[in-house]
Formats: structure tokens, C-alpha cells, sequence
């Protein structure tokens, strides 16, 4: 929900929830942890969108791994970071409490302060609802799984231990990814995957 308002806001469209790939954190493992900590990587999760030239949207929710030193890896708790790329700002980034009483509190009176006297227009009035295509953004990822599913995904390396295959796949859309991991559940595996930021 923060990444359709966030989108929405900053295009002036209106993205529809139901076309953007999703995925959370909730499968992944001590294991997966200290396997990326031993790689110098942090895995946190990410809500990314982006308008392309040629006037698509892509949109999507998913863990991501980031090298130790990044800004994202480096955002503790109840914290969020907001990065926008701009055709002339560049890359711009902002943080901040996300959440806890007092910023949330703070918030609220200032939206309603600003509804109660007229400054605040989150969408244009004609805005356009819009379909996240997510079949030409792509990147490679991580994925945890029995090594019996790991020849359904198109490895770059495999590294198997007892009967876990954690890949690296080679670059593929997120659509992909998100459908992959999808049907592996459904033939009953336990899947975890987190994008590699390139």
C-alpha cells in the first residue's frame, strides 16, 4: 500500500494493487541470514517502481539483497528509506521513522490539518488507472528450495547442502520470478527468494 501511494503520487496515475507482484520476508530462514551476512550482503524489503520512456509502469514488492555499506542495508527497525532517481536530480535519497507513535501521530495531524484546510491534493482529479507490467524488468536473485525443484529455475550457480539448493539464477523478469516461485509452491516446495540489486 506505501508503494501504490508513493507510485501514484509520483506519477499521477493510478496504479491498480492487484497487477504488482508482491512477496515477503516471512519464509526466510536464520539459515538465509547468516549465509548472506558470510557473502557481506543484507537482505531487506523493498518496494520499487519506475515509469519507462516509453510510458509503462513496472511495480513490485520483494526481498532484496544489498552490499554491506549501502544506504538500504543500514536502515534499522522502525525506519524507511525512500530513494528517488530523477532524468536531471539524480539519485536522491531520504529517511526516516516509518512507523512508532509519535511519527505516526505526527503524520496524522498533519493530514488532517492539511484536508481540514484545502492543501491537500494527493491525485490529480483526472488521473488514469494504469497495469504494472513487470515483464521487462528483470534481475538475477537468490532462491532457497529442496535441490528436487532447483532444476526449474534458470541457475547461474547452485550450491546444495543435505537437501536444500541455494541458486543464483540468471537475470529474468520479475514477473518471471514471482510466477516461478508461485508454481514451486503449489508442487508442494518450500521457496524463499530475494532479488540481487545490481
Amino acid at each position: 500500500h506505501k508503494l501504490i501511494v508513493s507510485a501514484n503520487i509520483a506519477y499521477g496515475v493510478s496504479l491498480d494493487i492487484s497487477d504488482i507482484p508482491a512477496a515477503g520476508i516471512r519464509r526466510i530462514t536464520k539459515e538465509d541470514v547468516d549465509n548472506f551476512r558470510a557473502h557481506n550482503l543484507v537482505c531487506k524489503l523493498v518496494s520499487y517502481s519506475r515509469k519507462h520512456k516509453n510510458g509503462n509502469y513496472c511495480a513490485w514488492v520483494q526481498p532484496t539483497l544489498f552490499p554491506q555499506g549501502a544506504p538500504e542495508s543500514a536502515v534499522p527497525s522502525n525506519y524507511n528509506l525512500i530513494t528517488l532517481v530523477g532524468k536531471y536530480s539524480g539519485r536522491m535519497s531520504f529517511f526516516g521513522q516509518g512507523a512508532g507513535r509519535f511519527p505516526t501521530a505526527s503524520a496524522v495531524l498533519r493530514d488532517l490539518s492539511d484536508v481540514l484546510s484545502g492543501q491537500r491534493v494527493m491525485m490529480p482529479q483526472n488521473c488514469v488507472r494504469v497495469t504494472a507490467d513487470c515483464t521487462g524488468c528483470g534481475h538475477p536473485y537468490y532462491v532457497r528450495l529442496p535441490k528436487a525443484f532447483a532444476d526449474q529455475l534458470p541457475c547461474d550457480k547452485v550450491k546444495e547442502d543435505g537437501d536444500t539448493a541455494r541458486v543464483i539464477t540468471k537475470s529474468i523478469t520479475v514477473k518471471e520470478m514471482h510466477d516461478l516461485a508461485a508454481q514451486l509452491r503449489q508442487q508442494g516446495a518450500q521457496v524463499f527468494f530475494a532479488g540481487i540489486e545490481e
